[in-house]
């Protein structure tokens, strides 16, 4: 099978499933993790396909990256669409999801569960998947511009918001303060966070949380 005729399954795979792993198409196809990255990076330069953490999604299945079914707003918040920190029942605009290395797919509140949650499962979680804050729209959390410690603090804190594009995130930044910086930058700030509030409590959603399964 030819490079065309690989991408071209490639499409038609990700159609159906809706989300895969960088592990799960070097398999299926026989070929390199480098092969799969170069791959992604046509589909997407041809808008094909859009890149996410560990691996891709298509086009069409916004829903799907969240949970199977119906998109979040449109169900009940039962027990599977509260966050997994917390919780607390989420949002569109904050919705912060992973999969696991096992297939399970988790929702987080807002990008602060999230990151938490990347804190807790490590190198458990195979995709991740987090909202622009303004729009909604989701996209790969490691290809996001994090906002760390801004005044808006609409859910859990510390403040961590997301967004795809860096020139809003930097306008939305000029308003409310914080830092901007990536998955690897938010990180080492919610820990550092955890760190210096190790004897007292950063959030009161996630000491709630804690203090009721404790």
């Amino acid at each position: 099978m030819n490079g065309m005729q690989r991408r071209k399954e490639l499409v038609s795979w990700l159609e159906e499933a809706g989300t895969l792993s960088t592990s799960e198409i070097a398999a299926r196809f026989e070929v390199s993790k480098m092969t799969v990255h170069r791959d992604l990076d046509i589909l997407e330069e041809r808008q094909r396909i859009r890149r996410i953490f560990g691996g891709a999604m298509a086009l069409e299945s916004t829903t799907n990256a969240w949970t199977e079914g119906e998109p979040p707003e449109q169900k009940e918040a039962g027990e599977s669409e509260k966050c997994l920190i917390c919780y607390r029942p989420a949002t569109q605009h904050l919705l912060y999801g992973i999969t696991m290395e096992n297939g399970e797919r988790k929702l987080a509140c807002c990008p602060h569960c999230g990151v938490s949650a990347h804190l807790m499962f490590k190198e458990q979680i195979r995709i991740a998947i987090t909202a622009d804050y303004l729009t909604g729209k989701p996209h790969s959390a490691q290809h996001s511009h994090f906002l760390l410690g801004s005044a808006a603090a609409p859910c859990c804190h510390p403040s961590i918001l997301t967004f795809e594009n860096l020139e809003m995130a930097q306008r939305f930044q000029t308003g409310f303060g914080g830092q901007l910086g990536r998955l690897g930058d938010a990180l080492r700030f919610l820990e550092e966070e955890m760190i210096l509030h190790r004897e007292g409590e950063s959030c009161p959603h996630c000491a709630a949380a804690r203090k009721k399964n404790s």
